[in-house]
C-alpha cells in the first residue's frame, strides 16, 4: 500500500501541485492535504472512558454540559437523571 501511494504521488504530484496553484483564493478551508496520522494508542479504550464519566459525575455533577434551543442549560446530573442512568 505504501509503495501505491508513493508512485501515485510520483505519478500525480506536478498534477495537484497545479491545481492548489490555479485557485486564486486559497486560504486555510481550501488546503486538501490532510494529516490523518493517528496515534491509536494514545486514544481511550472503553474502561479508561467509563473510569474518565464516572468521576466526572462524581466530582462535577453541577457543571452545564449543555444547552436547548431554547436557552435552557442542563447539568452533568441533569443529563444522566434523563437517560436513568
Amino acid at each position: 500500500l505504501e509503495a501505491r501511494f508513493q508512485l501515485h504521488l510520483l505519478l500525480n504530484d506536478h498534477l495537484e501541485l497545479l491545481q492548489q496553484k490555479g485557485v486564486s483564493h486559497r486560504d486555510f478551508y481550501n488546503v486538501r492535504k490532510i494529516d490523518n496520522h493517528v496515534h491509536h494508542s494514545a486514544c481511550m479504550n472503553q474502561k479508561h472512558l467509563l473510569r474518565f464519566i464516572k468521576s466526572t459525575v462524581k466530582k462535577h455533577p453541577n457543571e452545564v454540559v449543555t444547552k436547548s434551543k431554547e436557552g435552557k442549560e442542563r447539568t452533568l446530573a441533569q443529563v444522566f437523571k434523563d437517560l436513568h442512568l
